[in-house]
C-alpha cells in the first residue's frame, strides 16, 4: 500500500482550498479504494478515478491511497518491462524478515563493466523502469557514484528506483542521489521506535539511520526538485503492526510517499516470516501476478530469474556474462513457465508449489 498527501497528486484545473479533516487509520486505509496515478504522480483522468479523488478531497482525507501505472508504456512479449539490477548482494544489516538470511549465492559486487553492459543493453530497447538494487545495499558498491551517473545519463530506462537502509546514507551520498535522475528513493524505516527496530535489525544504531533518512528528506525538500520522490517504508509484520499508525502520522506531510508493505513468505524459505505471513487472506486462484509483470532480476553474479521469491536463482534463466538479455528473456525455459502460469499449473514447479506470495 502506498499513500500520499493529496497535494502531491497533480491534475489540471482548480484544486480549491483543502481542509484536512480526517487522518485515516491503517485499518481504515486498507478498506479505501486507491486513486490511479502515473509514475510522475499525475492523476489519471478517467471519470471514475477523478470522482474518487475529489471525494477524498471533499472528505478532507489527509492521506490518499494510490496505485501507480505507466499508461504510455507498451509491453512487449519478447522483452522485459521492468528490471531489478543487483549492483551488490552485500549488505551492512541483518534484518530478520529479509531473504538474505537464507541466501545461498555469494555476497559480492557485480563488476562495474558488467553493470554498464547491462544498462547499455536495457537502454537500447527501453524499459518501464529499472531498480538499481535487489538484495544488497547499492551504495556499498565501490563504484556506486560512477554507476549512478552512468544510469542517470540514459534516456530510455523509464523510472529509476533506489533503496537504502540508511546506515551509510551519508550527506554526500544523499546529495549525489538527489542531483541524479533517480525517480524514487525508497528508505526502509521499518519501525517507529528503537526498541522495535532492534528486534527487526539487531545490533544497529537506530538514531543514526533515522538521522540519515531525515537529512535526506530535508535536503530533497530544500532542493526544490520534485524527484526523487522520497518513499519511507514499513513492513506489516507482527512486531511492527501496532506502530504503523504512529509511523504514518510521523511521516505524513514530510516524506512524499508512505508505504506499508506486506510481509512476504518467499516460498516459505524465510522461517521467521511464516507464521505471520500465512495469516493474511489470499485469492483462491493461484495465478502468479509476479510472472505477469514481466520482471527480470539480474543478480550480482550475473544469473537471472523472473521472480523475487527466487532469490537463490533456482529458476535461473541464464547468465548475462554469457547470454544476451533478449535471448535470456525468450528462452524455452521461461516460455514454459509463462505457459504453466496461464494454464494454472505452477504447482508443477517445486519453488512455485510452496509460494504464498503469488498474489502480491
Amino acid at each position: 500500500m502506498e499513500l500520499v498527501q493529496q497535494e502531491l497528486i497533480q491534475f489540471p484545473g482548480e484544486r480549491g482550498v483543502f481542509v484536512p479533516l480526517h487522518f485515516a487509520t491503517y485499518q481504515e486505509l486498507q478498506g479505501m479504494a486507491a486513486v490511479a496515478v502515473d509514475q510522475a504522480l499525475n492523476l489519471l483522468m478517467h471519470p471514475e478515478n477523478v470522482a474518487l479523488f475529489h471525494d477524498y478531497l471533499h472528505r478532507g482525507e489527509r492521506l490518499v491511497p494510490i496505485v501507480r501505472s505507466s499508461p504510455n508504456f507498451q509491453r512487449r512479449p519478447d522483452l522485459p518491462s521492468r528490471v531489478l539490477l543487483e549492483m551488490t548482494s552485500r549488505c551492512n544489516l541483518k534484518c530478520n524478515m529479509c531473504p538474505r538470511q537464507s541466501l545461498e549465492r555469494p555476497s559480492i559486487d557485480m563488476p562495474k563493466g558488467l553493470i554498464k553492459n547491462c544498462i547499455d543493453a536495457l537502454d537500447a530497447f527501453g524499459l518501464e523502469g529499472i531498480w538499481i538494487f535487489n538484495l544488497g545495499e547499492s551504495i556499498l558498491h565501490p563504484d556506486f557514484p560512477e554507476l549512478l551517473d552512468y544510469v542517470s545519463e540514459k534516456k530510455n530506462l523509464g523510472m529509476i528506483w533506489l533503496s537504502s537502509n540508511g546506515r551509510d546514507l551519508h550527506e554526500g551520498v544523499a546529495e549525489k542521489i538527489i542531483r541524479s535522475q533517480v525517480t524514487y528513493m525508497n528508505m526502509s524505516v521499518n519501525a517507529d521506535n528503537p526498541e522495535t527496530y532492534s528486534q527487526i535489525s539487531p545490533n544497529t544504531d537506530w538514531q543514526r539511520q533515522i538521522a540519515h533518512f531525515h537529512r535526506f528528506i530535508d535536503l530533497k525538500r530544500a532542493s526544490g526538485r520534485r524527484t526523487p520522490f522520497t518513499r519511507v517504508q514499513i513492513i506489516d509484520q507482527e512486531c511492527a503492526r501496532d506502530e504503523i499508525d504512529a509511523f504514518l502520522r510521523r511521516y505524513a506531510g514530510y516524506a512524499d510517499i508512505l508505504a506499508v508493505n506486506t510481509l512476504e513468505a518467499f516460498s516459505q524459505e524465510v522461517e521467521s516470516n511464516q507464521e505471520y505471513a500465512q495469516q493474511r487472506k489470499r485469492t483462491e486462484s493461484k495465478s502468479c501476478k509476479r510472472i505477469g509483470r514481466s520482471d527480470l532480476f539480474i543478480f550480482s553474479n550475473g544469473e537471472t530469474t523472473l521472480c523475487g521469491t527466487d532469490f537463490n536463482g533456482k529458476l535461473a534463466l541464464g547468465n548475462v556474462k554469457e547470454m544476451d538479455i533478449r535471448a535470456i528473456w525468450n528462452s524455452d525455459f521461461r516460455r514454459n513457465l509463462i505457459a504453466l502460469n496461464a494454464e494454472g499449473r505452477l504447482n508443477e514447479v517445486e519453488l512455485c508449489r510452496n509460494c504464498m506470495d503469488f498474489d502480491l
